[in-house]
This record gives C-alpha cells, sequence and structure tokens, in this order.
C-alpha cells in the first residue's frame, strides 16, 4: 500500500486535498484563510499577506463516513475520541509529517455565532462564497487582526452585489448577508460591530485609493443590512439589547481563537 505524505507547502495541500476530495465524489469546501486566498483574484498589497496554521473545510453533512475515509487515505490521522463524541458537528485531524491539524465542520458552522451550510456548498467549486466567507470572518466577537486582514481582503476584492445563487459573478451577496443578519439580531450585532472597524484598518494597512474602495463598500453593507426588513424575533431579541449575552464564546482545540496560528 502506498503511504501518502501531505504536501509542506500548505496552499498547495489545500489544493491536493479538494481535488482529491472531490474526485471521490465529497461535498467539501475551503473554509478560514486559505478559502480567503483562494478568493484573491489579484495581486494584493503586502500588508494583507499572511500565513497558514492549518486548513479548516466544511463537509456534507450526509457524507461523514466517506470524508472520514478518504482523509485516511490522503495521508491524515484522525482523532478517533474527538471524532466520535463531535462528529455529527465537527472532526479533527492531524497532518503529522507537517505537524498541521486540520479542522471540519459538518454541515455548518458555530463559533460565536452559528450557521447553516448544508445548502451552500454549490456556490463555489473549491470553498465557500464571498459573502459565507466575510460572515465567518466578521461572527467573532473578540475579533482579531487575523480575521481583521482576511475580511478586509475580502472586500477590497470583491464587489458587494445582491445576487446569491449558484453560477452567478464571484462577488459578495448582499442577499445573503441580509438572510442571515434580518433574522438574528446577535448576528447582525457582531457583524455589523465588527464591519464598523473596516474603515480604520483598512486606513490603516492601505493606500488611500485601496481604502476608500474598502470604505464604501463597508458603507454599501452597513446600508444594505440597516435598510432590511427584521424578523419578529430579531425585533424581540433588541427590546433586550445588550444587557444579555448575544453570544457564545467557544473554548477551541488547543486554545482560544487568538491562540490558534
Amino acid at each position: 500500500m502506498t503511504v501518502v505524505i501531505p504536501l509542506a507547502d500548505i496552499e498547495r495541500e489545500a489544493s491536493r486535498l479538494t481535488s482529491a476530495l472531490g474526485e471521490r465524489g465529497l461535498d467539501v469546501r475551503l473554509i478560514g484563510g486559505l478559502a480567503v486566498a483562494g478568493h484573491r483574484h489579484r495581486e494584493i498589497p503586502a500588508a494583507l499577506r499572511r500565513t497558514y496554521g492549518d486548513i479548516d473545510l466544511v463537509i456534507n453533512p450526509r457524507q461523514g463516513k466517506g470524508f472520514k475515509a478518504a482523509m485516511v487515505e490522503l495521508g491524515y490521522t484522525p482523532n478517533v475520541r474527538f471524532n466520535n463524541m463531535r462528529g455529527d458537528k465537527r472532526m479533527l485531524f492531524a497532518d503529522q509529517p507537517n505537524g498541521r491539524g486540520l479542522d471540519v465542520f459538518v454541515g455548518g458552522f458555530q463559533m460565536c455565532h452559528g450557521m447553516d451550510l448544508s445548502d451552500r456548498l454549490d456556490r463555489h467549486p473549491v470553498t465557500l462564497a464571498p459573502a459565507d466567507l466575510l460572515l465567518t470572518k466578521l461572527q467573532v466577537v473578540q475579533i482579531n487582526r487575523k480575521d481583521l486582514t482576511d475580511a478586509l481582503t475580502i472586500l477590497l476584492t470583491h464587489e458587494v452585489e445582491p445576487p446569491d445563487a449558484p453560477g452567478v459573478d464571484d462577488h459578495v451577496s448582499s442577499d445573503r448577508l441580509i438572510a442571515v443578519t434580518s433574522g438574528d439580531w446577535g448576528w447582525y450585532t457582531t457583524f455589523t460591530d465588527n464591519l464598523a472597524r473596516i474603515p480604520d484598518f483598512a486606513a490603516e494597512l492601505l493606500d488611500a485609493a485601496e481604502a476608500e474602495v474598502v470604505t464604501a463598500r463597508a458603507i454599501e453593507v452597513r446600508e444594505a443590512l440597516a435598510a432590511a426588513p427584521k424578523s419578529l424575533k430579531w425585533r424581540a431579541r433588541k427590546t433586550v439589547g445588550r444587557r444579555v449575552p448575544w453570544y457564545e464564546l467557544p473554548d477551541e482545540i488547543g486554545g482560544p481563537i487568538d491562540a490558534r496560528p
């Protein structure tokens, strides 16, 4: 039996992995920083370039068994105890030769806020759609520079347009952002809190012209979310406001979010 060793170059390994899993008929998409890297589409300023410590994936919840078998074939070691306990929502694997982890979200994303992704894997052939990536980056209550940098990269390299459907131009879908935040006041609050930090962060890292582009797009998103009709649940939760926590603070494997490479 041939022993498969994951590639040392993490971006090439992410490409190898998603291609191999797709060839096995598995619905798998990149999430996290490497997914943002896959959406750059152009040269980005040096201030936005960063390294990546691990690979994050989201998979079809109906394909867990086949996915686990494929990961072993592709050179990864499962965290058996964790996967047996929580594998319906999340799985962990290790790339032991390169000292890297691989985090798998099963059908959805759950950190400070939750998001069902089971019907979102057809929006892009390799990664989540840009709007979904922006949501995952700006849902962190205790947000760090890494996540702000990725959010900034998405807004710099993508226009904001309404359509949210497979096969449309690669853009940040304002319809998708509205769909998630107009039904949940907590989602809306965390997302818009972090979105409000983008203009100052853009001014810090980008030249004036690029910072102006990002700021305009952030304002466009903010105005679209504010103007969208809100659900009864959203309005009821707004009356409570910030007096009661509107988020969870997840304990990640190996330490808090800021401790991850």
